[in-house]
């Protein structure tokens, strides 16, 4: 069942993300059902009046669904209890970066944009700032639609550790794949300035990789700011 609706979220997430003829794939499915429930009623088939019901039911489902979906980024969390790893962690210095992919609301000098699964590099900074660097890279869906071209290339969140607010571990689903991930709470502002608490996505390819990304995230989670984290130098 979690396999299957992360299936059909990541079906939502094409059909609004993709474009045909700079259109979203949404749209198209919305009018290509709106003349079917129409054409149903002109030809007269048997249960007309059924079909046409249907396929505007169809419509709806789409649309509600979407509406849901968007909310958590098409993704499909289960909280999952954390196992505590058997040795201590090592932790994260600022000069290393870990591969995973990530989801969530993203942000490039002006740009703002809503994207699932992007791959990424998570990275903690000397000052106890997260940042997770994204790359959104070309992709068709049913091979005609595209993703918009001026929103390819490098995406950014940046998370101070006074804005995170809670970390949950789990299992995400998504496109049928299960992988161990984390569900971040956080402050951000929203376009007008304002605080706004959102949630953001870590998805990882080991249980060690997030156990020790959820290792260092509870270090200072909640702030204020810890003094510079440094690897200590000897004499």
């Amino acid at each position: 069942m979690h396999r299957l609706l992360g299936r059909y979220y990541r079906l939502l997430y094409n059909l609004d993300t993709h474009l045909f003829f700079e259109v979203r794939m949404h749209t198209w499915a919305n009018w290509v059902l709106a003349m079917l429930a129409v054409m149903s009623l002109l030809v007269r088939i048997p249960s007309a009046y059924l079909a046409s019901i249907l396929f505007l039911a169809l419509i709806g489902l789409l649309s509600l669904s979407n509406h849901f979906a968007r909310r958590s980024y098409y993704i499909h969390f289960v909280f999952e209890p954390p196992e505590p790893p058997e040795d201590p962690l090592p932790p994260l210095w600022p000069e290393d970066k870990l591969l995973h992919h990530a989801s969530g609301h993203f942000e490039v000098e002006d740009n703002e944009g809503d994207w699932t699964r992007l791959i990424a590099y998570y990275r903690t900074f000397e000052t106890r700032e997260h940042a997770i660097m994204a790359r959104l890279t070309p992709d068709r869906f049913l091979k005609v639609g595209v993703l918009p071209p001026e929103a390819l290339g490098m995406w950014y969140r940046f998370i101070a550790p006074e804005d995170l607010l809670e970390v949950t571990s789990g299992r995400i689903f998504f496109g049928g794949r299960e992988e161990p991930g984390l569900r971040l709470r956080y402050r951000r502002l929203d376009d007008k300035g304002h605080p706004l608490e959102d949630h953001f996505f870590l998805h990882f390819d080991s249980e060690d990789d997030r156990s020790r990304v959820l290792a260092d995230l509870l270090l200072d989670m909640g702030g204020p700011r810890r003094r510079p984290w440094r690897r200590m130098t000897s004499d």
